[in-house]
């Protein structure tokens, strides 16, 4: 008979905080997607309330959203992204997304506080 804990299936949530889990490229690209909305929108928060402008906010938020993501899944997790193809295949379309959520979110918040 099989036991109950061993044979429990984890959520991509709970392995998304676990290291040494066994990870399918789909369920890898969704935590990643997640990941980086919402650095996206803590970014864009951040430089709006506190009135950053111009490109050195995009330089930084493009080097953060290629970097975090990377660090999470190499050190954090401890998956070699060539398992899945490169860093540009598990990021998709993720960056695309991300930038319009920082986008959204840093000039809301500028126009709100800094305006």
């Amino acid at each position: 008979m099989t036991d109950k804990l061993t044979s429990r299936r984890v959520s991509v949530w709970e392995k998304a905080f676990l290291r040494d889990e066994e990870w399918r490229k789909e369920e890898l690209r969704e935590v990643v997607f997640w990941l980086i909305v919402a650095f996206s929108l803590a970014l864009g928060l951040a430089f709006g309330i506190i009135g950053f402008r111009g490109l050195p906010c995009f330089v930084s938020f493009f080097i953060g959203v290629v970097t975090l993501p990377s660090v999470y899944w190499t050190s954090f997790l401890g998956l070699d992204e060539a398992d899945f193809g490169g860093k540009m295949e598990i990021l998709g379309d993720s960056v695309g997304t991300g930038a319009a959520i920082f986008v959204l979110a840093w000039v809301g918040t500028y126009t709100v506080f800094c305006a």
